[in-house]
């Protein structure tokens, strides 16, 4: 990966031109810069990342943005609209969650529309901080989350001081181990976390078994359904074996669902919602006494662009139940035929019990090996450790004809490629949405040295 992209072709902008380029010279680069990097994903060949592929619905969500991109939706007085919009999304997201089971049982669903799943999570923490603190007068608030359950969690209690105990998980089924749960589970412990599904095995936790110890204990329980939150449910309704995970689940107290995956909206739009009115009230944020008026927000972010909620209300009520369940059944149904393809080969192994993601190793030799040759095929995997695997997330590109051929073809060569070069040490290793490759060692300051690259190579004003 160049520190320094587009620098043989573009000019590199230190400070601002001294004169405006003209639009049509500007557009003219992106295009360029857009079409280049379209074309990696749309071969099929990349794990998760491109949830929707199509670039038709991609234009018609560019359409409903950019009538609102301008208007900032903390002026609700001058953009009702966006009451509309966010309203409706949380409530078409509570009722795939099984909202009305949570207002049966006494409670008041509700939620609020995030920039994203790490932004659900920590409005979440948050929440449960600020609530066990009101209502239990905790002081050194502590969370339980499976050793699975995506690092946003330790991000959250790293930002908000709160304690994160990490749960063991069972090695076969890879759902949290309970028991150790309860183990650990004290007078200051303000929640659980179980994943539906995590992102590496595609597992979805025993949230059945969390949401009774959650009630014998009167703490909550949030279920990330990041990942999973807008395709498991209709991969129950299509018949799959999924477990319940919502709110049908007494003591889920509150759960994330990542619009801009498999809700298929862009980037930077989740919904997190609660049980309870009095849980998600509790992370707000007043200042009545400043002298700039009294100030509020719903959540952590202040202004935010309207067009991201526009697009994202646009996109789920153009699709509609029956689209959704119409590409779940697509999504599915490659995924299984992508795991008989990883199960033909006795050298390969999958991990815990995968839904529409799943997770392969090797005992016979190091599973990285198979991920060196699919490069040299296009393939793009994201990798994982303890142990070294390989796990892909099928999206809407991979339904596309003859992926699904294309992968069992380069599979059965990689595997012949991984036996012969078993006895050397493989070029690419793990991290997280394919940063970087070539990683044999997760040392923190060489994971430091890799955001610096990305975020200075080409910003650091030279001295003089």
């Amino acid at each position: 990966m160049s520190s320094y992209p587009y620098a043989d072709r573009f000019a590199v902008h230190r400070r601002l031109p001294e004169e405006g380029l003209a639009r049509s010279e500007v557009l003219a680069q992106l295009h360029t810069m857009a079409a280049e990097e379209d074309a990696f994903w749309e071969t099929g060949k990349c794990s998760g990342t491109m949830y929707c592929g199509d670039h038709e619905h991609y234009h018609f969500m560019n359409d409903a943005f950019g009538l609102f991109a301008h208007v900032n939706v903390l002026q609700r007085d001058m953009c009702p609209s966006a009451t509309k919009f966010e309203a409706e999304i949380i409530s078409m997201t509570l009722d795939l969650q099984h909202g009305e089971a949570a207002a049966a049982s006494g409670g008041a669903p509700c939620g609020l529309v995030t920039t994203g799943g790490t932004g659900s999570i920590l409005h979440a923490m948050l929440a449960y901080r600020e609530h066990g603190a009101q209502h239990r007068g905790v002081t050194r608030p502590n969370v339980i989350k499976p050793e699975t359950a995506h690092p946003a969690f330790d991000k959250a209690c790293h930002l908000f001081g709160i304690e994160l105990r990490r749960a063991p998980v069972d090695p076969v089924s890879t759902g949290v181990d309970v028991d150790w749960v309860r183990d650990h589970v004290d007078d200051q412990t303000v929640a659980l976390v179980g994943s539906a599904c995590n992102y590496g095995y595609g597992t979805v936790d025993p949230i059945g078994a969390l949401s009774d110890l959650a009630l014998e204990r009167g703490i909550g329980l949030h279920v990330d359904g990041c990942l999973g939150g807008f395709i498991l449910p209709f991969g129950q309704e299509l018949g799959y074996d999924i477990p319940v995970f919502d709110y049908r689940l007494e003591g889920v107290t509150s759960i994330s669902a990542d619009t801009h995956k498999y809700g298929y909206a862009f980037k930077g739009s989740s919904v997190l919602s609660f049980r309870t009115k009095e849980l998600r009230n509790a992370q707000y944020f007043y200042l009545t006494d400043w002298s700039g008026g009294k100030y509020t927000s719903p959540g952590i972010e202040g202004s935010r662009s309207g067009g991201l909620i526009a697009a994202t209300w646009a996109a789920m009520v153009q699709f509609g139940r029956q689209g959704y369940l119409h590409y779940a059944r697509e999504i599915f149904e490659t995924s299984f035929a992508m795991q008989d393809a990883v199960r033909s080969h006795p050298e390969l192994r999958m991990i815990g019990h995968p839904t529409f993601l799943f997770s392969f190793t090797s005992d016979d030799f190091d599973i990285y090996h198979v991920n060196d040759f699919m490069r040299t095929r296009g393939w793009r995997f994201n990798g994982q450790q303890y142990p070294n695997a390989l796990h892909m997330a099928v999206t809407r590109p991979q339904t596309r004809p003859g992926v699904v051929a294309a992968f069992a073809t380069d599979l059965a060569d990689a595997v012949d490629y991984a036996k012969a070069h078993a006895s050397e040490a493989p070029k690419s290793g793990a991290i997280y949405g394919g940063v970087a490759g070539g990683m044999t060692s997760e040392a923190d300051e060489f994971i430091r040295a890799v955001m610096a690259d990305m975020l200075d190579a080409q910003s650091v004003i030279p001295a003089g």
